[in-house]
């Protein structure tokens, strides 16, 4: 039998898991997500227009950092939920939808170290360059 809450389907073994989805597709969206933002902040923020550097009151520096860290922290989530999954998953022995789900539930844990290693490598022009510099 099926749990549901809030019309998300709970159960691991289900091919609609809230839990296995999830965690196989947010850590790409979400580093999708901090490609476009991440570029954004500083194409808007240094944009000519600007007289202050700052989006919302925050320097365009500060601004990426806490962009990047709500990425991670959507992709870590994303892992933790499918390695739970995988955890509940690990504890049955029997049918395909267990192998189909336990596949997923790793491929999710895998996704979101993968992903991960790259936001968090995002971070680093963020900390390390001067934002709107112009080349030489």
């Amino acid at each position: 039998m099926s749990r549901r809450v809030l019309g998300l389907d709970l159960d691991d073994r289900s091919s609609r898991s809230f839990a296995l989805w999830f965690g196989l597709l947010a850590p790409p969206l979400a580093w999708g997500a901090h490609l476009l933002m991440g570029d954004g902040i500083f194409e808007l923020g240094c944009a000519r227009a600007f007289t202050h550097k700052e989006i919302l009151g925050l320097p365009l520096t500060t601004a990426a950092i806490i962009e990047s860290a709500l990425m991670a922290a959507v992709t870590i989530l994303a892992g933790v939920l499918s390695y739970r999954a995988w955890r509940r998953l690990r504890r049955e022995r029997d049918g395909t939808s267990l192998d189909r789900a336990s596949a997923v539930a790793v491929m999710g844990m895998a996704s979101a170290a993968f992903y991960l290693a790259i936001i968090l490598f995002g971070i680093l022009p963020s900390l390390l360059l001067h934002a709107c510099e112009t080349s030489l």
